[in-house]
């Protein structure tokens, strides 16, 4: 579902960095340290934000200023670690030795596919000039980047991860493809479990991302004053952000693994879809499917072991 919305994947990879370096660089207490670079915290919890897409599609669509953007996103990333190609897996002991970390599976069911993939990493320089002439171009001059962000460099560790697949699903590099008929009839009982630890960012500790934050959201649709009582509702130091569509999908709270979690759906007349996230011992979960499956999927993660 937010695959689809963010249609660029240099512009998904970019959007999760600075989920996650808000997460790290919005403390007063942590920036002060203005010489030192920061890890990321320990993520524990999560956290939606509606926001207006029509905002996002002037930087993620086919627009001039969509293409410059995906240009300007491209040329200042440098990738340091190649993800390679998925490795497939017997059972979770063997996907835990292959990942690195303790995988768990659903009790009284087997995959039809496991698999793990590889570490990756990527380093994105910062170009304030050039990112504030594509926000005045896209009509929104009132929104300032700050000048202390221009040239810094935020580097992305991402951990290997693993996927597991029930049902009939497709394959990863073909997720987005039409295939022969609809997806909501191709992949009708299809539910996929991801696990992947916490990435960690390190960025200089002097960038006010708190603010860079309140500008994105503004930048979505949000006034100033909603933008502000957003920023400070979330403890920045435990939480994962996620944004999504507004009035095209719902979300909830639910309790899930003995922990807290979300229901996102977006209802669709042909393939409605949803996604359950949640945060345990470090370990960010997700299954998401086509459908209405949702309490199946709810199911499947109280049975981990």
């Amino acid at each position: 579902m937010l695959k689809r919305f963010f249609a660029s994947t240099t512009v998904r990879v970019l959007v999760v960095a600075v989920l996650f370096l808000v997460a790290i660089l919005s403390v007063p207490s942590v920036r002060a340290l203005a010489d030192e670079v920061l890890n990321l915290f320990r993520i524990q919890q999560v956290a939606v934000v509606p926001i207006d897409a029509s905002g996002l599609q002037q930087l993620t669509g086919d627009s001039t200023i969509g293409k410059q953007f995906s240009q300007l996103v491209s040329s200042s990333m440098r990738v340091t670690q190649e993800a390679g190609n998925p490795q497939q897996a017997a059972n979770a002991a063997d996907a835990s030795q292959k990942a690195g970390f303790a995988v768990r599976l659903p009790q009284n069911t087997s995959p039809a596919r496991l698999s793990v993939q590889g570490k990756s990493g990527f380093d994105f320089t910062v170009d304030r000039t050039r990112a504030q002439e594509l926000l005045d171009e896209a009509g929104r001059k009132d929104l300032v980047l700050p000048e202390s962000i221009d040239g810094a460099v935020i580097s992305v560790k991402v951990p290997a991860s693993v996927r597991a697949d029930y049902g009939t699903c497709p394959e990863a590099s073909t997720a987005d493809s039409a295939g022969a008929g609809s997806r909501g009839r191709q992949y009708y009982d299809c539910m996929i479990l991801a696990e992947i630890p916490s990435p960690t960012v390190n960025a200089p500790a002097g960038v006010d991302v708190a603010q860079l934050a309140q500008l994105a959201l503004e930048f979505t649709g949000m006034t100033p004053d909603q933008a502000t009582a957003f920023t400070k509702s979330v403890d920045w130091t435990s939480t994962l952000v996620i944004p999504i569509p507004k009035n095209a999908a719902t979300y909830k709270q639910v309790t899930v693994d003995g922990v807290t979690g979300t229901l996102i759906q977006r209802p669709a007349d042909d393939a409605p879809e949803f996604v359950l996230i949640w945060v345990k011992n470090g370990v960010v979960y997700s299954i998401g499917g086509l459908g209405t499956n949702s309490p199946q999927a709810l199911d499947m993660a109280n049975s981990l072991p």
